[in-house]
């Protein structure tokens, strides 16, 4: 055989060998089983548990700098996992697991890949390392494949690069890593000690909003953001504040004309909900859309939104109906009931008024998203209201203020049955409410 013959076979058999390399790693990866078995979706017990380890996270004033400490052991690490998994509807496909050791940490992740009749899962083993300088990746495994060193690193350094130029908000997260002053990884229990700087706690809530919210929604968040200055400039200048339903009505009747449009109610009514909490926040519209969307985007002039002559109560109600629409009802329910733990220790007190306004939320932002049938069915049944009173009862008698002392002497906690009591009252009296009455029932968690 001719020399020049013998060297293009060797070349098209390494072409090949190039070409097919990356679907034989990829072969190597899959296995038959889960690394970790599924995890369950969390109970209402493991729920309370989540919402008491980030109430005691959180610092007595989150507006000025302080040095927090933080201890969380094995169970909690791993119940704050799950809890992550479902909050981003990755269960039961992804299931994950940590083991603390002495200075080191071990990451088990299976994830179900969809590829044909037989399960198929991609396991994933990460060991990481506690150094001086923070905390480092010393071996990965996929399947039954260690990856080489050089491997590693190029694939963390290129990952790194790639999310230091998106827009993710890559160097706010490693900043906050650099406001880990120490840890400590034990067997049973990691320690850390930390710097919470407001203003980075802020960015980083912005973006965690932006997670939730696909880039297909951003357009049209913007158009709906458009809208609320539509509305203001048909309100009378004298008029120092508006009801809420004021904008509720004409923000779905805006949402019903698009829908007819785009053939997405559910998609319409979200950003509906997630432009209005931001204007009745008067917060700025970038934390959604991102900078580069919003640079042209004139805001539409603040007038004070009241739910019941209150303010507090119209942002109560459309902060969680967003967070509702775009994270889902458990998530916005976790919040609602941490952020009223947090006021009763630290701040203003428990109040069952904001509970309402919370719940009447969760329950109108469900029905608008819930599926394209009952997004069009709120859309009618809101523009045909005409008071606060068709969703939102009265609140005037309910005792506010409650501290956590005297929260724990009339209610013992929130998984005491005098406790659940109250809140199926609540619940009862927003489902006779004109807007929910003959709507199929939604759990929420208490």
């Amino acid at each position: 055989m001719p020399l020049s013959r013998i060297i293009n076979l060797l070349l098209r058999s390494l072409l090949a060998l190039l070409i097919s390399s990356p679907f034989i790693f990829l072969l190597l990866a899959l296995q038959s089983e889960r690394l970790v078995p599924a995890n369950a979706v969390l109970s209402a017990a493991e729920l309370n548990e989540v919402e008491q380890l980030l109430l005691e996270s959180a610092p007595e004033s989150t507006l000025a700098p302080s040095r927090r400490q933080l201890q969380l052991s094995s169970r909690e690490l791993n119940l704050l996992q799950r809890y992550g998994f479902q909050v981003m509807g990755l269960l039961p496909g992804w299931s994950g697991r940590l083991e603390l050791q002495q200075d080191e940490v071990n990451a088990l992740l299976s994830i179900q890949m969809n590829v044909g009749p037989l399960p198929i899962y991609l396991n994933m083993q990460g060991s990481f390392t506690n150094e001086d300088d923070g905390i480092h990746l010393r071996e990965l495994r996929l399947g039954n494949l260690q990856l080489p060193d050089p491997i590693m690193d190029f694939a963390v350094s290129r990952i790194q690069n790639n999310l230091l130029t998106a827009d993710v908000g890559f160097d706010d997260f490693q900043a906050l890593m650099d406001n880990v002053d120490a840890i400590e990884l034990a067997p049973e229990q990691v320690s850390l000690t930390m710097l919470w700087e407001p203003q980075l706690m802020d960015r980083l809530a912005y973006r965690a909003q932006q997670i939730f919210v696909p880039l297909e929604d951003r357009e049209r968040i913007l158009d709906y953001y458009r809208v609320t200055k539509d509305i203001v400039s048909t309100i009378p200048r004298d008029l120092r504040a508006v009801s809420l339903n004021t904008f509720l009505v004409a923000m779905f009747k805006e949402a019903q004309d698009r829908s007819r449009i785009s053939g997405d109610p559910v998609a319409e009514n979200r950003a509906a909900l997630q432009a209005l909490a931001v204007y009745v926040n008067n917060e700025d519209i970038a934390q959604l859309v991102g900078q580069e969307l919003a640079a042209g985007v004139e805001a539409a002039s603040f007038i004070e939104v009241r739910l019941q002559r209150r303010q507090d109560l119209a942002q109560h109600l459309v902060s969680i109906a967003a967070i509702t629409a775009s994270a889902g009802a458990g998530f916005a329910q976790l919040l609602s009931n941490t952020k009223e733990a947090y006021d009763a220790r630290y701040r203003s007190g428990f109040s069952f008024s904001d509970m309402t306004a919370n719940t009447v939320g969760v329950l109108l932002a469900s029905h608008a998203t819930r599926d394209p049938a009952s997004a069009a069915d709120m859309q009618a049944r809101i523009i045909d209201m005409e008071s606060e009173s068709d969703f939102m009862p009265e609140v005037g008698s309910n005792r506010d203020g409650i501290s956590e002392a005297d929260f724990n002497v009339i209610y013992q906690d929130r998984n005491s049955y005098e406790y659940a009591a109250r809140i199926e009252q609540i619940r009862d009296l927003i489902e006779e409410r004109p807007l929910f009455q003959g709507l199929e029932p939604i759990p929420v968690l208490r």
